[in-house]
Formats: C-alpha cells, structure tokens, sequence
C-alpha cells in the first residue's frame, strides 16, 4: 500500500501539470469569469481523479494473491541483474515506500491549520454579534427572491468582522462589521449584499471547503495552489458580475470595493466581498475590454511546470519500469522452465517487490538440497545451465530460447551423446523398412534412470542447415526425403 501510494504521489507531479498547463492554455483565450471557474472547478476535480486512478492502478489485487507472504526472514537473494555497470546513487525507486508516510503527515498538518482556522471563524457566530435593524433584514429577504435563495438567511453585526462574509452553506449567516451599514451609502450597501448573497445561490461556500479539501492533499503540489487562486479569483469575478448585471453600475460597485479595502482582512474558510486581489477586480469593472499582461504569464508557468516535473517524474518512472523488467527476466528467463503453474500465477499476482523478493527466496529455499548452509547447490546449477546453454546454443537467439538449451536447462547434460553434427548414412530399423538413407545433422541425447521415466532418448534435428537443432519425438524426422 505505501509503495503503491508512493508512486500515485510521484505521477501526480506531471499529470497536475499537464492539467494546469491546459487550464492556462484556456485562460489565454477565453475571458468570461464563469467559463474560467468551471474550467478550474473541473481541473481541480481532474487532480482527484487523475490521484485516485493511478493510486488504483499500483494497488495490490484485491484477493488475488491468496496467502500474503509475510515479511522477509531469510538472508538476502542475490540481486536481479542489473545493466547499469554499477552503483547509480541516487536510487528514486528505493525512496517511493517512504513518500506516503511524509505525505500523510503533511495532510494531517494541513488539515490541523484548516480545522483550528475555521474553528475561530465559526466563533465568530456567536461571539461579539447583534442583530441588524429590521430595514436591513428586509433588504436582505429581497435581494434573497431577486436571486431565487429559499434557504433562510441571517445577517448580524460583528465586532471581529473587518469585512462582509458568508459563514455555512445549510444555515448561512451574513457577518457585517459593526457600523458598515451606516457607513457607506445604502445603494453601495445593498451591492456588497448582493455580492454576499451570490456566493449564496451558487453555493461557494461548498466549492471552498472541497478546494480545502483538495489543497490538504496536493499541499505539495504548486500547480493546485494555482488552479485554487484561480477558481477563487474567478468566483470573485462571477459574484461581481451579478452585481453589475442586476444593478447596472460598475463605477458605483468599484466605488464601495474601495471603501472595504480600507478595514480588509482575509478569514480563513470565509467568502468575502473583497476576496482575491481587489485593486484587479475594480480594474476589470471599471476597464472591462483591458487584458492584463499576467494573463500570459501563468499559462507559461503552467508549462513550465509541466517541463520541469516531467523530468523530475520520468527518472522515477524510468526506475519502476526497469524494475518490473527485472522481475519480468527473473519469471520468463531465469526460471521459466522450472517454475509450477501455481508458483507463477502467484509471483504475476504480486504487486510490491517486498513480495515478489520474499517469493524469490522462498523459491530457491524449497529446491535447497543442503537447507540452512550458505550456499544453495541448486540454484548455482541452475544458473550455470543458463550460462552453458547461452555460450553453447545461441544461434541468433539466445541459447537458453533453443530447443537444445531447454532441455539441458531442465533435466542437466545427458549421460550419452550420439551426435552426428554432419549427417550421413544411416541404417534405418527393419521395423521401418529397413535399407540404408541419407540423414539431416542430428544429435540423440540419452537420460538413463530418468525419474519416472527410466531410459529417456531425445533426439535433435537440423533439417534448415542453420546449425540450429530442434527436438522431434518422430524417429522418422531426420530422414532426408
């Protein structure tokens, strides 16, 4: 599980990118607020799903290996050939099982800010309030029709509050600082409510609890910092929007912003009026047709990013495949003629190379002949076998592929060789008709006390002149035609 969450982190590196090089891309040609917060809604819920389906893919089966081994107890197997010519350093690999851990504790931290963070500001709800002048609160039940809110709404002054801002979603409360409402005129009043009251009907008082959410997991990752600033920035933008829609006076809504920022700070978990970078919002409702130079300048960022995580992700990528090939060599090279049909579907149900090591060594352990001594006669046999047949037989192929190799590989050399490497003369058996006839180079290897089988004769033919003998069980296959 660790591993397999390892590597889910280390690919979410590039596929974040990839995904916040899109959304750039995007952003360069499209300008409308409520198009642009969709699209970083939806890049954001990509980052999840992107996570949740690598994560599925390096998971173990789910009762597919049958008995889990346990931990490694027996010495060390020998390491599975490595093609690097020698040590490498920095071993990414080796770091993956360790990267869940130190991820986990980062969302634990994450999560203990946010929660102590809106902990404060959901005091705010019952410490230093009074409820606002009966004008107000029918004010705010109209601006609730006019934007088709059914859920009840409360509003109440506040003494913490520097600016207007929406606590809950189920039961929202509005929090004013003390004096705001007698202190701007009521025209600009209302268009801060109805700026409030939007963040209420398009529910992004839930949209930013999951950026929370999703922040805490990808804390990690630059990329969903910024596709967060950009879906909050945006909501910003759409709220303002509907001001400016439904009232028609950007200069007078620009106007009240200005004011606020005056006594503006940020609370966490709280959607305010003058959220995101305020002087950018008055600039786009007083100069709609004016497109800032930043606009191309987190595309690039964007893209950059992807570069650079690409080359931070393909080592690690590049050690993962190189070490899936080497248990692939290990399973149809090494012991391919050897294994059972149930030791290699449990070894190909094996997904950590913790297990796959242990079964390993418990495969050479159960051919020991000499149990509990240092050296394990059998598999150095074995591996000689290999080593013999692929600087005796190797014809193109490797030699441990021919037909010749196999069998040596298998059952070790025979007890007699009769070889006839050119052919010849051959007298062929009255029981086959007898005579004398023309042979193909062959070679008939002979097993005497075969377990289960006594005598044993196979015969190898070369019936291409290629050199390269193949095995027939048909006596009559090295007879020229």
């Amino acid at each position: 599980m660790r591993e397999a969450v390892g590597w889910a982190l280390v690919h979410s590196v590039w596929e974040g990118a990839a995904i916040a090089a899109v959304l750039g891309a995007l952003m360069l040609v499209v300008r409308a607020p409520r198009v642009r917060y969709m699209a970083g809604c939806v890049a954001m819920a990509l980052m999840v799903l992107s996570f949740v389906v690598t994560l599925a893919h390096f998971l173990p089966a789910v009762g597919g290996a049958g008995q889990a081994p346990a931990r490694p107890t027996l010495p060390s197997w020998r390491q599975l050939p490595d093609d690097s010519g020698g040590s490498s350093g920095f071993d990414l690999a080796s770091l993956i099982p360790w990267l869940a851990p130190a991820w986990l504790a980062g969302v634990c931290l994450f999560y203990l800010r946010y929660a102590t963070a809106w902990a404060a500001v959901w005091r705010l709800r019952k410490r230093g309030v009074c409820e606002v002048p009966n004008v107000w609160r029918e004010v705010l039940d109209r601006l609730a029709r006019e934007l088709k809110v059914t859920r009840p709404v409360v509003m109440m002054e506040s003494v913490f509050a520097d600016a207007p801002a929406v606590l809950g979603h189920f039961k929202p409360v509005i929090l004013v600082p003390l004096g705001f409402l007698s202190g701007l005129p009521s025209e600009q009043v209302e268009a801060i409510l109805l700026h409030e009251m939007a963040h209420i009907s398009r529910w992004d008082y839930l949209v930013n609890a999951g950026q929370r959410i999703v922040e805490g997991l990808f804390f990690y990752h630059p990329a969903v910092w910024w596709i967060s600033q950009v879906i909050r920035t945006e909501r910003e933008n759409c709220c303002d929007d509907v001001v400016v829609n439904l009232r028609g006076d950007a200069h007078a809504y620009a106007v009240a912003l200005t004011a606020l920022e005056q006594n503006r700070m940020v609370h966490q978990g709280m959607m305010a009026a003058t959220g995101g970078n305020l002087m950018k919002r008055v600039k786009r409702l007083l100069y709609p047709n004016v497109t800032g130079s930043g606009g191309f300048l987190m595309p690039a960022l964007a893209a950059g990013l992807l570069i650079v995580s690409m080359a931070v992700s393909m080592p690690a990528r590049h050690a993962n495949q190189e070490a899936q090939s080497a248990w692939d060599k290990w399973l149809n090279e090494d012991v391919i003629y050897i294994i059972s049909d149930q030791e290699k579907a449990a070894f190909e149900r094996l997904t950590m190379d913790e297990e796959r090591q242990h079964f390993v060594e418990q495969f050479w352990e159960r051919r020991d002949p000499t149990p509990g001594t240092p050296e394990n006669e059998f598999k150095e046999e074995h591996y000689r076998r290999i080593a013999y047949a692929n600087s005796h037989w190797a014809k193109g192929t490797a030699g441990w592929k021919s037909d010749m190799g196999r069998i040596y590989i298998k059952f070790g050399p025979p007890d007699e060789i009769d070889s006839h490497p050119k052919g010849g003369n051959w007298i062929r058996p009255e029981s086959e008709g007898g005579g004398t006839v023309l042979t193909y180079p062959f070679e008939d290897w002979r097993y005497y006390h075969f377990e289960g089988l006594g005598n044993l004769s196979i015969e190898f033919v070369d019936t291409t002149g290629t050199d390269e003998m193949r095995m027939t069980l048909d006596p009559k296959a090295k007879y020229r035609k």
